[in-house]
């Protein structure tokens, strides 16, 4: 890739992640939430990987690394749906608080978003590095 695309990849990938972030804490209260995040999310990785090639991104976004996020991500969903068993059903919104319209009105809504966003982006990540591999090998 030429040194245009590298230098437009590199200056617009953080704001996809702050976009990203954004959608993660604010999707309750407005379209998006936590699978858009996570697709988002993955597109500022994936535009690195294609401008500046798999070998030079995958020393900072390791393949065990999006392994663990996805693990743990996963688990921590998993969690939240049987923690919320315990208080009435299963993703029963067991967290109160917080003034209508604000970060903390959504109860479990915004973690289930963080939970999602981080293992479809995780995901997506996850796939693309497999798929990689799989070409860098022919």
């Amino acid at each position: 890739m030429s040194l245009i695309v590298r230098t437009t990849t590199k200056l617009v990938s953080p704001f996809l992640v702050v976009y990203s972030t954004y959608l993660m804490m604010y999707g309750h209260l407005s379209p998006g939430g936590g699978f858009q995040a996570g697709v988002i999310l993955a597109v500022s990785i994936i535009l690195l990987i294609t401008s500046h090639g798999y070998k030079k991104v995958r020393k900072t976004f390791k393949f065990w690394e999006v392994q663990l996020i996805e693990g743990v991500s996963g688990v921590f969903l998993v969690s939240l749906g049987i923690i919320s068993l315990l208080f009435g059903g299963f993703f029963f919104n067991f967290l109160r608080g917080g003034s209508f319209g604000s970060l903390l009105s959504g109860g479990i809504v915004p973690l289930f978003n963080i939970g999602v966003a981080l293992k479809v982006g995780a995901a997506f990540t996850f796939m693309f590095y497999i798929l990689l591999r799989w070409v860098e090998h022919d």
